[in-house]
């Protein structure tokens, strides 16, 4: 398998081709590495990837765009940076330091005062406009470049990697829609990128001849005025005489509108970005994006252009990937499925954790539990149910798992259907793996009931019954060609017609989704000022964008009054309004599922609520919910 063997970067060796990309975490305080960043890289380099690489690590104050960020721009960091490389060494993992400046991608109130870039061109991103650099300004941010990348030697990393993508200040200087000056720094692309070169020397002078230096670069930039594929190409050139060992390749920027790693790109997809770079240069490169399965890491690797594959989500979703690889157990790694919900921490401030896996970013705080005994129902084979099972099965609990449906999944199930939603069922798919790996009893296509329970004698019954489809109060609800977003998702009917969507929410786009390719037309009707407010804030423009792309009328600031056989009744501006439906969906609020919960009760069954039964939760809070009961039941 290539994927497992060696590999090199200067002269620096590597045990596979499996490289940790930088990732911002948000574990740090003024700069200062943590425990948990220590405890998360050392439970990943445990399990042995090629390459770590460690970042963003920010090499001066103006640079800073987080305050969680990890600082390597004042020799007060180099204990810390010590400490970290120390533990992941002891697993005999080399790793590397990224050195990060972000430019105009700064808001100013983390900094105190203006952000800086090439030129004064606004924001997008933070929808303020920087000051420009001064002369003798990029001289000391170069400068920087080359200090910190020193005191990442100092602290024992094996390489440096320079980042020269998502949009951050280099991005600044050789796109010319940021780069407007007209001294030595601005102009024509060579002279563009004369900000680039001169920082990969200055961190080249810092660390000397032998020491790796790699380099993070957009492919393609993605926004109007970037550098293209064949303008990189042209760089990377450049970049490789002035002394990069190897070249991890991405694209876009943060301001970009094409999406680079959501759910709905193919895996893989951008891997067509790094061969293209790769054919300008004579060192390695790492292609990376929505690269989530060694299959497909393979499948890159034997085209036979680039070296290295590059992964970051997938390592916080399983830190065990690389191990499980190596032992031919590849099916049971837990594949990240591009949901977002870490970068969702990212902006906003957060700490990154998965909603997959319940301990990322929690090593610190959380674990399976003590070992228990007894016997345990639980109610539901949704995301609730599976990781409750799992974690009730892992503790030693005999565990049997009740699911009227012929399939597992709950509403994940019927959320995989969705076009560009199909990794929902990559998840569901691993946790019915884990559920027969581990033994649990499982009872598809059985409903479960109180005298059933009660007769099979459990010392417990948890409940993850999920919600059922409500009907909010209009008249003509009951009409034949009205009906719930569930059925309308689980049955795809045909000869729709002109679809009216009843609400707004992630529900309700996502069918608007679904039914876009069978209806002649499909309209939303929202009665807030915005749509699909409980997406994903990273993903939720994606969504949007699918949904406008597919001709999909969204209506905001109306109520739906009363549905009839020809119509449907709305107020808009107080103003009464009559809009001609062939079908109806409602994708209103559902209600938690509790006619078995109360029927327990009445039998004096002792139970617990886990998931949206108990109040509406995300697939995160959902998973993270399940988990801390489960390891902390007692019985």
């Amino acid at each position: 398998m290539l994927l497992l063997e060696s590999a090199t970067i200067g002269n620096l060796t590597l045990e596979n081709r499996l490289v940790f990309l930088a990732t911002h975490l948000g574990y740090c305080e003024d700069g200062v590495v943590s425990d948990q960043l220590v405890e998360f890289y050392r439970a990943r380099a445990e399990h042995r990837p090629g390459l770590i690489i460690v970042g963003g690590c920010y090499t001066e104050h103006l640079g800073k765009s987080s305050p969680t960020m990890i600082g390597i721009s004042k020799d007060e960091h180099i204990e810390g940076l010590s400490r970290l490389a120390s533990q992941i060494h002891q697993y005999k993992v080399p790793v590397a330091a990224q050195l990060y400046h972000a430019g105009r991608y700064v808001h100013s109130i983390m900094i105190g005062e203006q952000a800086v870039s090439a030129s004064e061109v606004t924001c997008r991103l933070t929808r303020e406009t920087p000051r420009a650099l001064a002369e003798d300004e990029i001289h000391e941010t170069v400068e920087n470049f080359g200090k910190a990348a020193r005191r990442a030697k100092k602290a024992g990393f094996d390489s440096v990697e320079i980042i020269g993508s998502a949009g951050y200040i280099i991005n600044q200087f050789l796109a010319a829609c940021t780069n407007k000056r007209t001294d030595g720094y601005g102009g024509n692309l060579k002279t563009r990128a004369r900000f680039a070169l001169e920082v990969v020397e200055s961190v080249r002078n810092a660390v000397g001849s032998d020491y790796p230096v790699m380099y993070r670069i957009s492919g393609e930039d993605f926004v109007e005025g970037g550098n293209t594929l064949e303008d990189n190409k042209k760089v990377v050139q450049w970049l490789e005489d002035a002394g990069v060992d190897c070249f991890n390749v991405t694209g876009g920027w943060h301001e970009t509108r094409v999406p680079q790693i959501t759910m709905n790109v193919p895996r893989g997809h951008f891997a067509y970005l790094a061969e293209g770079i790769a054919e300008s240069v004579d060192v390695p490169v790492i292609a990376c994006n929505r690269i989530n399965s060694p299959t497909i890491a393979e499948r890159i690797l034997e085209r036979g252009k680039v070296q290295l594959i590059g992964m970051s989500r997938g390592f916080i979703a399983d830190p065990e990937l690389p191990q499980k690889i190596r032992a031919g157990r590849s099916g049971n790694i837990r594949t990240c499925i591009g949901c977002n919900a870490c970068l969702d921490q990212v902006f906003t401030l957060q700490p990154v954790i998965c909603a997959i896996n319940p301990i990322a970013g929690l090593e610190l705080k959380r674990n399976i539990g003590f070992q228990g005994s007894g016997k345990i129902a639980v109610i539901g084979a949704g995301p609730a149910g599976l990781e409750t099972s799992r974690v009730l099965r892992l503790r030693g609990f005999d565990v049997t798992l009740f699911e009227e449906q012929a399939t597992p999944g709950g509403l994940l199930r019927l959320a995989a259907k969705i076009p560009g939603r199909g990794e929902f069922a990559s998840y569901t798919s691993h946790m019915w793996r884990e559920m027969r790996r581990l033994g649990v009893d499982l009872r598809l296509s059985t409903r479960a009931d109180a005298s059933m329970l009660n007769d099979m004698k459990f010392d417990f019954v948890v409940c993850t019954t999920g919600t059922v489809s409500g009907a909010p109060e209009l008249d003509g609800v009951e009409m034949p060609h009205v009906m719930s977003a569930v059925d309308a998702i689980e049955l795809l009917p045909q000869d729709l017609g002109t679809v009216a969507i009843v609400g707004g929410g992630a529900l309700g786009c996502y069918t608007a989704l679904r039914l876009s390719s069978t209806a002649e037309s499909v309209h939303i009707f929202e009665t807030g000022r915005s749509l699909g407010k409980d997406l994903g804030r990273t993903s939720r423009w994606v969504i949007m964008k699918d949904l406008h792309e597919r001709g999909v009328e969204l209506h905001k600031n109306v109520e739906v009054k009363q549905i009839t056989r020809e119509y449907v009744v709305l107020t808009e501006n107080i103003q009464k309004q009559l809009f001609s439906a062939d079908t109806v969906v409602l994708a209103t609020e559902p209600y938690p599922r509790l006619r078995l919960v109360d029927k327990l009760r009445a039998k004096g069954i002792e139970l617990e609520l886990v998931g949206s039964v108990e109040q509406k939760m995300s697939l995160l809070e959902t998973v993270h919910r399940a988990f801390q009961f489960a390891s902390g039941l007692e019985l």
